[in-house]
């Protein structure tokens, strides 16, 4: 169990570290990720926005984060749940699979970005464009 741990903490330790690092950069510089997408095919992705928004959840402005991504800024909880019960059973149990509920939960996830990217493609309203 405690080998499971370790081999679950190391990668999540150096993703809050490049989080913390990127929030370092962009709080001193002003520095910002671009999203490829919208750079290269000028189209609006289901993550565009979605650094934006972690930067207005760590300043506790929930408004301005649910403005720069409405989906994701709701489904957060759920992708946070489904994140620490994936690990709790990894750790405690080695288990990796989805059973068929969670498998169900994912490909309905996966469908509402899917619809959201398209929304946001053709209706050009505020609440849809980060």
């Amino acid at each position: 169990m405690r080998q499971r741990f370790l081999k679950l903490a190391k990668p999540t330790a150096g993703i809050l570290a490049i989080g913390f690092a990127y929030v370092i950069i962009h709080s001193l510089t002003g520095f910002a990720l671009f999203c490829p997408v919208n750079k290269f095919l000028h189209l609006y992705c289901p993550g565009c926005g979605i650094s934006r928004m972690f930067l207005h959840l760590l300043r506790f402005e929930f408004y301005e984060a649910f403005s720069s991504n409405c989906v994701v800024f709701c489904m957060l909880p759920v992708f946070a749940a489904a994140g620490v019960w994936h690990a709790y059973k990894y750790i405690r149990y080695g288990d990796r699979s989805l059973n068929r509920a969670e498998n169900v939960i994912a490909w309905i996830a996966v469908g509402i970005l899917v619809v959201f990217a398209i929304a946001r493609n053709i209706w050009h309203y505020d609440i849809l464009i980060p």
